[in-house]
């Protein structure tokens, strides 16, 4: 009979530690979901509530030639052209890669202004047209770029010191405005704007 009356009592225990600990969640979730949310209500003038959605994060828009702090590199586009084709005549040859469409070039300036030694891939810049479509490098036609050297494709650059480059992409023809989209490394999904003028 005690034991009985011992496993009704230990059921009521455990029924009330759990409805105590049931409860307790609940009301942690509404103290802290309530804050988790960026929307905002606000009452209008009729007294009712009126939404906002969150508010969106600015995007600068640089110009060509401003410096873009993008993590532990600090970015400098200085000029923009196009090329048909990329390489040279050699003995009635050619050694070099001719565009789909054309060859949009942008030379940069590219600081590693972190503590260590950091890799710069051209990965990172990506082109981006009027109508929302995001082209990737062509690290094959920057090979044959002149001066010798002058294309940056994937190294790595020591604290302080500055890489000059150019960077290709094969895009269609016709376009002629766009913006370089500069990650501040491949995993990053925080992005800087540079609006271009292609001629």
């Amino acid at each position: 009979m005690a034991e009985s009356k011992n496993k009704k009592s230990w059921y009521k225990r455990w029924w009330a530690i759990t409805l105590f600990i049931f409860l307790g969640l609940i009301i942690l979730g509404a103290i802290f979901g309530g804050n988790s949310s960026n929307t905002e209500t606000q009452t209008t003038s009729s007294g009712g509530t009126k939404i906002q959605q969150p508010s969106q994060p600015e995007v600068r828009t640089y110009q060509m030639g401003e410096i873009i702090e993008a993590g532990d590199f600090s970015w400098k586009i200085t000029k923009v052209t196009t090329a048909q084709q990329i390489g040279e005549d050699i003995f009635g040859s050619f050694f070099g890669e001719k565009a789909d469409g054309i060859f949009v070039i942008i030379d940069v300036e590219v600081e590693n202004t972190g503590k260590q030694a950091n890799y710069l891939s051209d990965s990172y810049v990506k082109l981006i047209d009027e109508q929302s479509r995001e082209f990737s490098s062509n690290s094959v036609a920057a090979i044959y770029l002149k001066p010798e050297g002058s294309a940056l494709i994937f190294e790595q650059i020591n604290p302080g010191i500055t890489k000059k480059g150019k960077i290709v992409y094969d895009v269609p023809e016709g376009i002629s405005v766009a913006n370089v989209k500069i990650s501040s490394n491949i995993l990053s999904s925080k992005v800087y704007n540079v609006e271009l003028q292609i001629s």
